[in-house]
Parts: structure tokens; C-alpha cells; sequence
């Protein structure tokens, strides 16, 4: 009971720096890449997929060994051995002739030419063990490899491999749109609560967007009663919703007579990347309905502070707040 706890790094299994970029680096250059018209996919190998390697054939790069074992060629378990279990080396042969296309990509990835030297029942030293596999358009696995690559190797890309077009295409996005809100004392921030309505204004506000994978922060006119945003990069903000510091007349300043500056926080739909990419001056973006609401985030301090619903005042707008956030968190 009174043992002195220890900190929690002592406890955590180490994992090397150096295994850990290259298996990173490896699996990014590898994954959904477009080879001899096939999609791959690259991963960390598991147990199960170890076992089922029977033959491991080898490759000298300089003082690097790397070492390739065929699970799957041509959509049927690779023939790499003999009839008593021992490595067939005519079969492996013939083998590496069918995969040819996914070891060039790999000499491409390590920055390297690979130059067979052996063929061996298990694989040598402690690699980086990945799985490599190759589907079909119908997603059907042509080959399945494991990579054996040794940690202190160097990777030294010669040339990026093409990346498939699913691997951007099938990402879904979302785009986030700011705009001012009203300088709103720090009391009333603290006591925030549901039923409280928070007045934006009655002119139609110019939010800048933050676009995913983009540079760029495009404004965007809001026109609410159409339940769209308007993009208009060029589009000037009118500073109707400054945020102030107002200090009582005696030049005391307290807590309660600080104003805060408010932002008001729509978070899009999901769009693709592409989508996204070609957005430009005009382009329309639906805002998100909730059953027939617009929700939103109020942002005070740098911190979601509530959340709400847009609704109609009079001839403006306001944020209804339905939840309050505990701790800055939304």
C-alpha cells in the first residue's frame, strides 16, 4: 500500500525508434499503391501469417538482407517447397518470376536493386516483418507476400509508387465554418446554460472556412434561409462583432465586467478529398441539418464552451444553447 508507484513509462514495453519509422515508412509507401494494375495492401504481419510462410527467399542489398516469403501467388498457395517440406528452389524460381512486378516496387521503396541469394525455411535475423498483398478491381487477393526488411536499413525512395485512386477518393472530410460572435461578459459565460439564447445580429455573416488538406482559408457567406454557404474568397467582413474589453468607469476591472469574444462553430458534412481540392469562388456547400435544425458550437477562450441550435429573432439570428460542454470539451 504505501509502495512508491512508478512512473508509467518504466512499465510500458520499449518499442525501437528506429523499427518503428521504418515499419511506418514502409506500410505508407506500400499501402493502396497502384502495381501492374493491382491495389495493394500493406500491413504489420501477424503470428498466424509467420506460420504460414514455409520458404523465405533471400536478398542481398550491400550488407542487408532482405527476404520475401510467397503465401499467395496468382490467387492459389505459393508452391516454394518439396513433397517432404523441404525449399524447392525451381519452384521458387519460378515463383519470383509471377511477383516480379511487386519486388521491383520494393526495390523502388527501399531505394535499392535486390539481388537474390538463397532460399531458407525460416527467415534470419530480427526484421521489420510486414504483409504485402495484391487484389483485383473485384478485390479478389492475386498475391499475398511477407516482407522481411531489417530495421537499420536505410530507405531511400528512387520514385513514389502511384497511389490508388481509392486511397483518396473513398476519404471522407469535413470542413469546419468560423464566424464572429458577440462579446459576451465573462459571467455570463460561466453561467451559461440550456434555454439561454446567445444574439448574433441581423446581417448575414461571413465565416472562413477550414478545408482539410488545404492551405487556404476561403470566407463563405451563410445565407441561412436558403440552408447554404456561399464561398466568395474576396468577400470583406464587416466587424458588426468585434469582440471588446470594457472596463467599468472607477478603471477597476473584475472578473464579471470582462467581455469574452465569441466564435460560432459549423461543423460540415463529409465531403471527399477531391471535393474538397476543387472547391473555388461560388461554390455551394449545404449546411448541416439536424432534424430540420442547424447545429452549432460556441467557442469562448479557445474552448467549446456549448452547443446549440440556429434560430430566428425577430429580423436576425441567435444561438439557441441545448447542452452545455464540461471542461472545454465538446
Amino acid at each position: 500500500m504505501n509502495a512508491q508507484p512508478e512512473p508509467l513509462r518504466n512499465n510500458l514495453r520499449a518499442i525501437d525508434q528506429n523499427r518503428a519509422q521504418l515499419q511506418t515508412t514502409l506500410i505508407g509507401a506500400l499501402n493502396r499503391r497502384l502495381i501492374d494494375e493491382l491495389q495493394t495492401g500493406a500491413r504489420i504481419a501477424t503470428e498466424r501469417d509467420r506460420r504460414a510462410a514455409i520458404a523465405w527467399i533471400q536478398f542481398r542489398s550491400g550488407e542487408h538482407l532482405v527476404q520475401i516469403a510467397p503465401l499467395l501467388v496468382d490467387g492459389a498457395l505459393a508452391r516454394v517447397s518439396g513433397a517432404q517440406g523441404s525449399v524447392d528452389a525451381a519452384a521458387a524460381a519460378a515463383t519470383l518470376g509471377r511477383i516480379e512486378p511487386l519486388v521491383g516496387a520494393l526495390e523502388l521503396v527501399l531505394g535499392c536493386e535486390l539481388q537474390p541469394a538463397g532460399l531458407h525455411k525460416s527467415y534470419a535475423g530480427d526484421p521489420v516483418l510486414l504483409r504485402l498483398d495484391a487484389t483485383t478491381g473485384s478485390g479478389a487477393i492475386q498475391h499475398r507476400l511477407l516482407l522481411a526488411v531489417p530495421p537499420e536499413m536505410a530507405v531511400e525512395p528512387l520514385a513514389e509508387i502511384e497511389l490508388a485512386a481509392t486511397a483518396i477518393g473513398g476519404l471522407r472530410l469535413r470542413w469546419t465554418a468560423r464566424f464572429d460572435g458577440p462579446a459576451v461578459p465573462a459571467a455570463r459565460v460561466a453561467a451559461i446554460a440550456p434555454g439561454d439564447l446567445l444574439l448574433l445580429g441581423t446581417g448575414a455573416p461571413v465565416a472562413k472556412l477550414s478545408l482539410p488538406g488545404r492551405n487556404d482559408a476561403p470566407r463563405a457567406r451563410i445565407a441561412f434561409n436558403n440552408g447554404v454557404l456561399v464561398l466568395q474568397d474576396d468577400a470583406a467582413m464587416d466587424g458588426s462583432q468585434e469582440a471588446s474589453t470594457l472596463a467599468p468607469a472607477d478603471g477597476e476591472t473584475g472578473w464579471a465586467d470582462v467581455r469574452i469574444p465569441t466564435t460560432i462553430e459549423i461543423i460540415g458534412s463529409g465531403m471527399t478529398a477531391a471535393e474538397l481540392a476543387t472547391l473555388g469562388k461560388g461554390s455551394v456547400l449545404p449546411l448541416p441539418a439536424n432534424g430540420g435544425t442547424l447545429p452549432v458550437r460556441v467557442i469562448a477562450g479557445e474552448q467549446c464552451v456549448a452547443e446549440g441550435e440556429l434560430v430566428a429573432v425577430g429580423e436576425g439570428f441567435g444561438v439557441l444553447i441545448t447542452g452545455v460542454t464540461a471542461d472545454g470539451e465538446a
